[in-house]
């Protein structure tokens, strides 16, 4: 229903899914890119322009994992298909770079055990 790394534009981030729903529960884990400054916690899970497209060269760029949040998968493709959340035009996060985010994900400071839960 929404495999892992489906992108959409939230408040003008992109944001994918980690994880996916199961049968029991539709809820998923969603992260976001923002950009890597003095300020912001999330140092842990730096992504370049070959993991993701919509990096650029020059702009350090990593995964907000202190902004992770968890939203109903369906309600997810319901608002992509009215075209409440837009789909950037650099597609889907690739399977490996999400896979990376995962493997950070699981030991990362700034998400929470009970975020965590849902990458098991």
């Amino acid at each position: 229903m929404l495999p892992k790394g489906t992108t959409f534009i939230r408040h003008e981030h992109i944001w994918f899914n980690i994880s996916e729903p199961t049968q029991e529960c539709s809820d998923v884990l969603c992260v976001n890119f923002t950009c890597l400054d003095d300020e912001c916690p999330d140092d842990e899970c730096p992504i370049t322009p070959q993991e993701y497209a919509w990096v650029k060269v020059g702009y350090p760029t990593t995964i907000a994992f202190s902004r992770a949040k968890i939203w109903d998968a369906k309600k997810i493709v319901a608002c992509i298909q009215s075209g409440e959340l837009r789909k950037p035009h650099q597609g889907n996060v690739p399977a490996t770079t999400v896979l990376k985010v995962i493997k950070v994900a699981l030991i990362a400071r700034e998400l929470n055990d009970d975020f965590r839960a849902l990458l098991r």
